[in-house]
């Protein structure tokens, strides 16, 4: 049996959990149900279960902040999200804590049951992944050197403490007194276009092991030099610094390097992962040289993008886009001098491109152009690896956007505003405000006017008038209607403002029309 802890606000809903695991037989023993984040949280650690399900909407704390506090805790736990919320910025969050699944209410029985049996085969597969690494490394002392230093690998990308780490390290570095006391991760970029020449990666780890190899461990993923020293002070520091200025001059690129202090051996993997953070974070903002971990890489701050979102939409409203250029580099400047973690900057990217393409949605392109685009800029997104081209990225949706309405923009306004008069002229017994059309045709309210004015031939507030007057004439010509009754009729809320408005645009009273208008049919 599988211990499992449901999370949702709602009681119907966790005893509907509960009928489909009973229903279907699942292995599973409900240990415990949580009303909010909190509660989950207390429960998964009293009782350490292997599955979760929560709900994204709850009281004190919602079930993404509760999956990633679990996620943290427990990293073995399958985690399912249930909720009623199907925006795109929740998937990306759920996607980003590592959550096993993304269930959308109303779920039927048989989808959940489904999800949850793909799910015990999993935590099976893992189970015995798991007592397969734990026998391997019982035999490490007896393993080839190639298997040895895969077990480096390993060892570095682990989640949990390791007891052996300390062994392993002095059997790969072939000295019975190596204690590990700092960690680097390194990475480079090509300081001009040209591409770094071929082979860079293998030639660096062979010069830095004739450098350091005395008193490191040195060896290479995927584009990162990883090197643990066993002694750290201020005369490796220099060292160290001088050999990556040394290489930057010869081949033509630019160093970032994230340091972690270890302080313990079996801990190693969480500091490898702190040094390596710290690098992508460098590399993100493209920050050159050593970088020591600090506070600020603890720290799990959404950013609030409400305000950036709305500039840039007011600006390109205004048909200003290389302002609103500007804007995003401001918030991207003030988001390097925060030293803001990458993944929240993409999110926030996310959500202001998402933001853009629904408003230009509503008016100027189609419901398939603007899928076509989110589609397109989220390819482009996946393939960019600083804020430099983060930031181009939006640059070049703005542009693609903007090029929708510039490309032939006297005749998108023409077309904009031959839209509004036919508008008004059904609709203009409703409650109708200037905000409301440039709102629609996302445009600012100065710009709408401008351009109702140009092709209208009059202001928008006087050709309203005008029709509405009109309209309130036709019917009191009529004799069908009272004043107070045609004032309401054609769009004004007071008849007496009504009455004064047309006596001054007849120099008649509606009252006194209506009653020449009777006096005539009778």
């Amino acid at each position: 049996m599988y211990k499992m802890i449901i999370a949702d606000d709602e009681p119907a809903v966790r005893q509907y959990l509960r009928y489909i695991v009973k229903q279907y037989s699942l292995p599973f023993q409900i240990c415990g149900e949580a009303e909010d984040g909190e509660q989950a949280v207390h429960l998964a650690d009293l009782y350490k279960p292997e599955f979760v399900i929560l709900d994204i909407n709850m009281p004190l704390m919602n079930g993404l902040d509760a999956a990633r506090i679990i996620r943290e805790k427990y990293r073995d736990t399958v985690i399912y999200i249930l909720t009623a919320y199907s925006h795109f910025e929740y998937a990306h969050q759920a996607v980003q804590t590592q959550v096993a699944g993304y269930l959308l209410k109303p779920i039927k029985p048989a989808e959940l049951a489904e999800t949850l049996k793909k799910g015990i085969a999993n935590a099976l597969s893992q189970r015995i992944s798991t007592q397969r690494i734990q026998r391997m490394e019982r035999q490490i002392a007896k393993d080839r050197p190639v298997v040895t230093k895969q077990k480096l690998f390993e060892l570095l990308k682990s989640d949990s403490d390791n007891p052996n780490a300390l062994k392993l390290l002095q059997c790969i570095s072939k000295k019975e007194t190596f204690c590990p006391a700092a960690i680097i991760s390194a990475s480079y970029w090509p300081t001009s276009n040209i591409p770094p020449r071929d082979g860079l990666d293998g030639r660096l780890k062979q010069e830095c092991s004739v450098r350091f190899g005395e008193h490191a461990i040195l060896t290479s993923f995927s584009q990162e030099l990883v090197m643990i020293f066993d002694h750290w002070d201020y005369d490796l520091r220099c060292e160290l610094q001088a050999q990556l200025e040394e290489w930057e001059q010869i081949y033509n690129i630019t160093f970032c390097a994230g340091i972690s202090l270890v302080d313990s051996p079996s801990q190693i993997g969480r500091d490898y992962r702190n040094a390596k953070k710290k690098r992508e974070v460098g590399l993100f903002w493209q920050q050159q040289g050593l970088l020591v971990i600090d506070s600020t890489m603890d720290e799990r701050k959404e950013i609030d993008c409400e305000a950036i979102q709305q500039q840039i939409r007011d600006c390109l409203m205004e048909r200003q886009a290389d302002k609103a250029k500007v804007i995003l580099r401001q918030f991207l400047g003030e988001a390097m001098h925060n030293v803001c973690q990458p993944e929240y900057i993409y999110a926030a990217i996310i959500k202001i491109a998402n933001n853009l393409v629904a408003k230009y949605a509503e008016y100027i392109i189609s419901a398939d152009d603007a899928n076509l685009t989110r589609q397109s800029f989220i390819s482009k997104l996946n393939k960019t690896s600083s804020a430099g081209e983060l930031e181009q990225c939006l640059y070049d949706l703005i542009d693609k956007l903007e090029s929708n309405v510039c490309s032939s923009e006297q005749n998108q306004a023409e077309q904009s505003v031959k839209w509004a008069i036919e508008y008004i002229n059904n609709n203009y017994h409703k409650d109708l405000t200037l905000e409301q059309f440039a709102e629609k045709l996302f445009m600012s309210t100065g710009y709408f006017c401008r351009s109702f004015k140009k092709y209208a031939g009059e202001g928008y507030a006087a050709y309203l008038t005008n029709i509405r007057l009109k309209k309130a004439k036709e019917r009191l010509m009529s004799g069908k209607y009272t004043v107070a009754e045609v004032a309401r009729m054609v769009g004004f809320r007071d008849a007496s403002y009504f009455s004064s408005v047309f006596k001054k645009h007849y120099n008649q009273s509606p009252s006194n029309l209506a009653a020449s208008a009777t006096r005539q049919s009778s």
